[in-house]
């Protein structure tokens, strides 16, 4: 266990040592000044929190060396996939034995490859006698199309084909420091080795997928000029050559190689959809645990007692404010629980079984009606009440009628307890036989306690909206003060004048023109608004023209700087396709 910047070790102590000196000097100072004018000592708790306090700032400071365990071997598993693209781009893959020819052939199955290699970091890399890497590994598709598209043009007419040094080379972008070689390398070639080839070292995790482009009839290698004109074929000792697909050559190669497979591709054929059939197969076989070195951060070691250290320092410096707060949120969780709605007695419960058997007559609704009333439950009470009573009052009904009225008004449906009282009242005072006379008294205080709550509450809305409308009056009065203010009634009268006599002059000469001068202006504007128009359009079809000018001059930049051949040194036998 050690700290990664050791090298730091002597400045972070002799921070921690002058920040704790400068600390006791100021704690003293201010201590020894509330000593001899309010004659209050340092409390214990005051001396911890400082002791507290100045451990968590050592422990935070420590914690910026970067404490290291001891070195481990840790297992892992390598996940990522990546795959480089060799296209062949020797002379001979200008054979037009797969149409249109070879080389274009093998740019269209990178690009297809490149579209359904989703999860995939690819890289693309030229050859023929040497090589070029134009794209290093990458998520980024539409680069790796543009790129390319550029090799449209690239001259072949000259370089050979050296197909084992290419994927031998190619190894070395999959080698890093941490772990072995691991990815995948798709070959498009006409497989026509014309370096002499060499003994391939392919890793075991490496997969290699090599598609051959051209037939094994062949034929010959067209030389055109810039222009595409045809200027005869290639020749060699004073013969035409031919140009074959060896696919024995593909054959011999997959025996050096563990992870290996071919395909031929015909002028129709895609094979796309196998190879990466075959690359997820082999990654799957492949993914084994590998090693790997690490040193374990143990920066939590410091940073832990640091934090606690500097929050009991806080709590202990404010102990009395920090109990004040607690008590605090401790009163408000007890006051401000929500109020236990009442529960039903035993009696409620019995009569709702019941009422759920449908054992319950009108009398035991009623009864059961009652008890919810009484127990608070208003608003089941009232709706138990509308389904046994009907709509006429009489003797027999008017004491339900009364508590159904009284459950109105307790669940807030004010209007409906209104009118349930007035036909109570009416139908109690046209009683001759007078009966009910305490129920009429107790009916008419009942409404009047309802008619003083309808209003007080129909008063306090009148007074919010009083207010609100106060409010705005005095928002727009200030808005008008503010801009009247900065004139004065003489400029105002001025000024008004002044637009009046404009107005007039404006009318007296529209009626002056002729009908014939305003056609005239309308014709202007019309033509104004059509030549803007244009200048839009013309503008908009400048866009795609510029774009399309940029583009062939990124291609023309990368033509020049792609050039796979290498052609010094050569001898005259040596074959150049």
């Amino acid at each position: 266990m050690s700290f990664n910047y050791i090298e730091y070790l002597p400045l972070v102590v002799l921070g921690i040592a002058a920040f704790w000196l400068m600390t006791i000097k100021v704690e003293k100072k201010y201590y020894s000044w509330v000593l001899t004018h309010w004659f209050y000592k340092q409390s214990l708790a005051s001396k911890l929190s400082s002791v507290f306090f100045f451990a968590g700032f050592s422990f935070l400071l420590l914690a910026l060396l970067d404490l290291r365990g001891p070195e481990e071997r840790v297992t892992g598993k390598s996940s990522d996939q990546k795959t480089v693209v060799l296209i062949d781009a020797s002379a001979s893959m200008l054979a037009e034995d797969v149409r249109p020819n070879r080389f274009e052939k093998a740019t269209l199955l990178a690009k297809h490859f490149i579209k359904k290699a989703v999860g995939h970091q690819v890289s693309v890399v030229v050859f023929s006698d040497g090589q070029k890497r134009i794209v290093p590994f990458t998520k980024d598709m539409d680069l790796v199309e543009a790129r390319l598209n550029t090799l449209k043009g690239l001259d072949l007419e000259r370089g050979g084909t050296g197909l084992s040094m290419a994927i031998q080379e190619s190894i070395q972008y999959f080698i890093n420091s941490e772990q072995r070689p691991f990815g995948n390398i798709l070959v498009i070639t006409d497989a026509e080795e014309t370096e002499g080839g060499l003994k391939l070292k392919v890793p075991d995790g490496i997969s290699v997928a090599v598609v051959g482009v051209g037939t094994a009839k062949g034929g010959p290698i067209p030389i055109r000029n810039s222009r595409g004109v045809f200027r005869g074929n290639k020749k060699f000792r004073g013969e035409t050559v031919i140009s074959k697909l060896d696919e024995s050559f593909l054959k011999q190669l997959g025996q050096e190689i563990k992870h290996f497979k071919y395909w031929v591709a015909s002028s129709y054929s895609l094979p796309t959809e196998e190879i990466l059939r075959f690359f997820r197969r082999s990654f799957k076989t492949k993914k084994t645990e590998d090693d790997f070195r690490v040193r374990p951060v143990l920066a939590n070691y410091m940073m832990v007692p640091g934090v606690v250290f500097l929050i009991a320092a806080f709590m202990l410096k404010n102990l009395k404010s920090f109990v004040m707060v607690m008590l605090l949120i401790v009163s408000m969780n007890t006051f401000g629980q929500d109020k236990k709605e009442p529960e039903k007695n035993k009696v409620i419960v019995d009569l709702e079984e019941r009422f759920a058997r449908n054992e319950l007559g009108v009398e035991g609704k009623k009864k059961l009606a009652s008890e919810l009333l009484k127990q608070g439950f208003s608003e089941e009470a009232s709706k138990l009440y509308e389904e046994i009573l009907h709509k006429d009052i009489n003797n027999n009904n008017a004491i339900e009628k009364f508590n159904l009225g009284s459950a109105y008004l307790k669940s807030g449906k004010i209007q409906e307890g209104l009118k349930i009282y007035t036909d109570l009242i009416d139908h109690l005072e046209s009683d001759a036989s007078g009966k009910n006379q305490e129920l009429l008294q107790k009916a008419k205080l009942n409404m009047l306690k309802a008619i003083h709550a309808q209003a007080s509450q129909k008063n306090n809305k009148s007074q919010k909206n009083d207010k609100k409308q106060k409010k705005d009056e005095k928002g727009k009065d200030k808005k008008q003060k503010g801009q009247d203010g900065g004139q004065s009634k003489d400029q105002k009268e001025s000024k008004d004048q002044g637009q009046q006599k404009d107005k007039k002059d404006k009318k007296d000469k529209d009626e002056s023109k002729d009908p014939s001068d305003s056609n005239k202006n309308q014709d202007q504007k019309n033509k104004q608004k059509n030549d803007q128009a244009k200048d839009g359009k013309a503008k908009k079809d400048k866009v795609p023209s510029i774009l399309k000018q940029l583009l062939s001059d990124d291609n023309q930049l990368q033509k020049k700087v792609i050039d796979a051949n290498t052609v010094k040194g050569k001898s005259r036998e040596k074959k150049d396709w």
